[in-house]
């Protein structure tokens, strides 16, 4: 495995109704907020889940991945260069339906 899957982005286009439902019904933490746009949830054991306002494809990401190597395992799917992150490096690449996968080595 490359990484630990750690981070989920889905896309809605009732922001309000998915935060009343993943804060109040299931009772995640909000981490943080962009009004209007993005809630980040703490889905414990240094998880999250991106609720943003949108019509995307999922976006998973897998952290603490060992990004040279990933990253030539890799290669042949389509995976993009690797870049900076806020927290190390990165790299992207979509599954067969289309679904982000983003691999951060931090």
């Amino acid at each position: 495995m490359f990484g630990k899957l750690t981070v989920t982005k889905i896309f809605c286009t009732d922001l309000d109704a998915m935060v009343a439902f993943y804060r109040d019904r299931l009772g995640l933490a909000v981490r943080e907020e962009y009004p209007g746009h993005t809630v980040v949830f703490d889905t414990g054991h240094g998880g999250e889940l991106i609720v943003s306002k949108g019509d995307k494809p999922v976006h998973i990401a897998f952290t603490e991945a060992d990004i040279p190597a990933a990253h030539a395992a890799l290669k042949d799917l389509g995976a993009t260069e690797i870049v900076p992150h806020k927290t190390g490096e990165r790299f992207e690449l979509t599954d067969p339906e289309g679904n982000h996968l983003i691999f951060v080595n931090a």
